[in-house]
């Protein structure tokens, strides 16, 4: 059998997920097989890597563990990932973030009528990361889980948001996240995300006076 990486494993949930998605497994099946792959030592340790990656440049979190682990309906996942404090490790449900993925996409969701202009922004945003690859957006929801539970001031939080975050603070964080994605992705492996995935996405085009 091959060495198990990290693109290997996610490969897998994709498929599983897509399985499900397409009608040919049930949701409890693909959670059983996902639960199965989560729970061998060797993908522990390396989804355990690459969160420890992802984490290095930011101090608070060199020391923050992290792992894979499906969820269910735990309510202090509204969002793919939650921070727990206590035991310092951030948590990922990868499910929810294929879920994440596919809202991202969804005009009918992220197009609300009457929006006013926070949430309008907030999901234009969402729109527009949604061209990247699923793995990319996997990513982008540990940055962002980062940038929520650093309260990260110099992006406008002034402390460390313990519930559903306001469009702006969403629209902040998820900016933060991007922002950072771009330059990792650059660094580690020489893609432009922007160019190679027609991101177009320009900060001082959504700044009010």
């Amino acid at each position: 059998m091959a060495k198990r990486t990290f693109a290997t494993i996610w490969q897998q949930i994709e498929k599983l997920y897509q399985n499900y998605k397409d009608g040919k497994k049930t949701r409890a099946e693909i959670e059983s097989s996902i639960q199965e792959l989560l729970d061998k030592p060797d993908v522990e340790k390396i989804t355990q890597e690459l969160g420890q990656l992802l984490m290095l440049d930011y101090e608070t979190f060199i020391d923050i563990d992290f792992k894979f682990a499906l969820v269910g309906d735990d309510p202090r996942f509204w969002r793919p990932s939650f921070f727990d404090s206590k035991k310092k490790v951030i948590i990922l449900d990868p499910i929810k973030a294929l879920e994440f993925a596919d809202l991202t996409r969804d005009e009918d969701q992220l197009l609300v009528a009457d929006a006013d202009f926070e949430k309008y922004r907030k999901n234009s945003l969402l729109s527009e990361v949604g061209k990247l690859p699923d793995k990319c957006l996997l990513f982008l929801v540990i940055l962002q889980q980062i940038a929520i539970s650093g309260g990260l001031t110099h992006i406008g939080l002034s402390e460390i948001p313990q519930d559903k975050l306001t469009d702006t603070a969403y629209y902040q964080t998820l900016l933060w996240a991007f922002n950072e994605l771009e330059k990792k992705l650059y660094t580690l492996n020489g893609i432009n995300i922007r160019t190679e995935y027609n991101v177009t996405w320009h900060e001082s085009e959504w700044i009010t006076t």
